[in-house]
Order: structure tokens, then sequence, then C-alpha cells
């Protein structure tokens, strides 16, 4: 999807028109249309109010594969997740289920082995410093629902590449057809997984990342 085409499914899923989202933004109604039509980009501080006003992740319109990413609320902390697994920076193993989830028990996230040769992690410990191999590192994702939505991406994309491996080099007009399908599905869960505006910093309770243009009457 392109951006223009991720600013037109958000805005149809919050039920808003084009004309909402310009009084929300303060962006001209025109450059709303030519950003959902690709006649015009939105700019890094366009998109940034359109993504508030969206109520989703920055990223997830950006691109969760373009350079620039944020690390800012909870929405783009999955991107980012997204990217690393993408990348295979991160690995995802486990017993899959009927439903093609991983079953939630059997879970290990951890980096890729490769990474072993040439990165390891130092800590001290009592005073005496100790190195740790990545290949030993299982990383812990302490927010339940984070990990439940990783999972929940972790299943389509799965499937996506799978469908891929399926259709070998020369695949069929219904064949590409169905790809392109489950292409969408996936990219409309990421934009659904990253629609979390709640800053990562809580350390003083719960923050929310609100649009500045919202006014309070």
């Amino acid at each position: 999807m392109t951006i223009g085409e991720k600013i037109r499914y958000c805005r149809e899923q919050i039920g808003i028109t084009q004309g909402k989202l310009a009084e929300l933004t303060g962006i001209h109604p025109v450059s709303i249309r030519k950003y959902e039509t690709n006649k015009m980009q939105p700019q890094p501080p366009q998109l940034e109010k359109i993504a508030a006003a969206l109520d989703v992740s920055y990223n997830a319109l950006n691109g969760i594969d373009n350079a620039g990413m944020r690390l800012e609320t909870v929405g783009d902390l999955m991107g980012v997740l997204m990217v690393l697994c993408n990348s295979n920076i991160l690995q995802i193993t486990g017993e899959r289920g009927e439903d093609n989830l991983l079953k939630f028990e059997t879970v290990n996230v951890q980096f890729n082995p490769i990474l072993a040769s040439y990165l390891e992690l130092n800590y001290n410990t009592h005073g005496n410093q100790k190195t740790l191999s990545l290949k030993d590192v299982l990383l812990n994702i302490r927010s339940h629902r984070t990990f439940n939505d990783l999972l929940i991406w972790e299943k389509i994309n799965f499937l996506y590449q799978s469908s891929i491996k399926a259709a070998g080099d020369n695949p069929n007009e219904a064949t590409q057809e169905a790809i392109a399908n489950i292409a969408e599905a996936k990219e409309k869960v990421e934009l659904e997984l990253q629609k979390n505006q709640m800053l990562l910093d809580t350390s003083t309770g719960i923050k929310v990342k609100i649009n500045p243009n919202y006014s309070i009457k």
C-alpha cells in the first residue's frame, strides 16, 4: 500500500471524511485529497499531524521499512519489532497450532545466531564484568498485549511468506492475485497493530500522544 492508500484506509476505518481529517490536522482539504490519490506526498510534519488525527503510529503510514523510524509510542514499538523480524535480526520460533498461530507457551524470541559471531553482551554483577553470547539470550516481552500483537503479526507474515514460497518462480494469474490479497491483508493488520498512541515512557503514569490540533471546549 502507498502512503496515500494507508491514509485513506485508516480514515475510512474510523469513519471520518477528508474534510474532517483536514479540520483535525489543519491541512487544506485539497492537500488531503492529493495525498490519498498519491498526487502529492506529505512531508514529515504533515504526516505527523495525519497520524495523530488517525490515531495511528507515524511509522505505520511512513512505512516500517523506511529510514527515519520513531520510537515514541507503543504503536512505534510494534513497527520496530516488525522491522527487526522482517530483517531476520530477531527470530520468533515455537510450535504452531491448527490456526497457524504460534502457541503462546512455546514461543521464543531471540537474536539471529549469526550475530553472535560479531556481537556479544557485557554486563556487571557485583563488580565483576561478564560476557553473554547472543545465542544464549532469549528476549522477554514484558507487555502481554505487545507480545500477543506480535504473534498476530507473525501469523499473517507466516501465511504471506508461505504463499510466496509455495507459488514458485512462475505463479499463474490466480495465484498472483491470491498473494496480492494476502499482502493487502498483512498491511492492514500491520496498520491496526500500530494504532496505539500510548507513550513508551510511563514512569510518571500513563501518557498518550495527543494531536496538537485538538482543542478542549
